[in-house]
């Protein structure tokens, strides 16, 4: 990864709108994200920023971004400032000030826009999406950007298991993962029902062996509809090196309550899995629902 990601990141004065805002500016302003999780919050900072922090927030998002922006032309926010404080309860929180983006999340317009208008979305995804099929892997691993583990939650622990959460060196393995998860978080996950997945996941969940990097959270609310009708991505926070059906088996899971046709767009702009879809979809609720 290039040295000028490393942490803490500054952008110099000359290229910022205005004074970065203060930690204290930051603290003093309402969440303006969904209420998920009380260690990762979202404010808006001014008429310039916005900015993530918390001790859930992790800054290979922000490093996630400078990438993209570096090696592709996908539209994601200038990202002005990386850096960790330490809370009053003694956690890292990372804070990752960044530009605010107007327009309108597809959440909010995608019910209303016309045919054509969708098209052109759809075209813009497609040629974001093939940009970033054409990352390479550090060491052609599946993982995250510095070589570290997957940050989808299907791969999360409180305590460090790289043999759930990677990196990995084949698909194979991944499954491997999976069946591990499930085993420790699974409610009522029995030994046969792991030992029929254990044999089954390797066979359903294949892409074509190669890691390919992936924005990992996909859906109409990471998606910023700009006045000019330009698309923005947010939210790099899961991003990294996954096997190649993972997109699309994420973002139509990312359809949620399927309230308008977004899934029936998702072909045009992504190669379709729908087995790898279901079976990840059967995953998570074994999982969380």
């Amino acid at each position: 990864m290039p040295s000028a990601f490393t942490i803490p990141y500054f952008l110099p004065p000359e290229f910022l709108p205005a004074p970065l805002p203060s930690t204290e500016e930051i603290e003093a302003q309402d969440d303006i994200s969904p209420k998920y999780h009380p260690g990762q919050h979202v404010a808006r900072v001014g008429k310039h920023f916005v900015v993530k922090h918390g001790w859930l927030v992790h800054p290979s998002e922000g490093q996630n971004m400078l990438y993209v922006r570096e090696k592709t032309c996908v539209p994601v926010p200038r990202v002005y400032a990386i850096y960790q404080q330490e809370d009053a309860n003694g956690r890292n929180c990372t804070y990752i000030v960044m530009e605010y983006v107007g327009g309108r999340a597809l959440k909010e317009c995608w019910g209303a826009l016309g045919v054509e208008d969708k098209e052109a979305i759809a075209f813009q995804l497609r040629g974001y999406f093939d940009q970033l099929r054409g990352l390479p892997s550090p060491d052609d691993r599946f993982g995250s950007l510095e070589n570290g583990p997957l940050r989808d939650g299907l791969f999360m622990t409180d305590e460090e298991q790289p043999a759930i959460n990677g990196p990995f060196d084949s698909e194979t393995e991944i499954a491997e993962a999976l069946v591990l998860k499930l085993e420790q978080d699974g409610d009522d996950f029995k030994p046969e029902k792991a030992a029929f997945f254990r044999h089954v996941l390797p066979r359903v969940l294949q892409g074509d062996g190669k890691p390919t990097f992936t924005h990992g959270d996909l859906n109409t609310t990471n998606l910023m509809l700009r006045p000019d009708g330009t698309v923005v991505v947010l939210d790099w926070q899961t991003a990294g090196w996954y096997p190649r059906y993972w997109e699309y088996a994420i973002a139509t899971f990312g359809c949620g309550w399927w309230v308008d046709d977004f899934h029936a767009w998702i072909p045009k702009f992504l190669d379709e899995y729908p087995n790898e879809y279901l079976w990840l979809a059967t995953i998570r609720t074994f999982l969380w629902y």
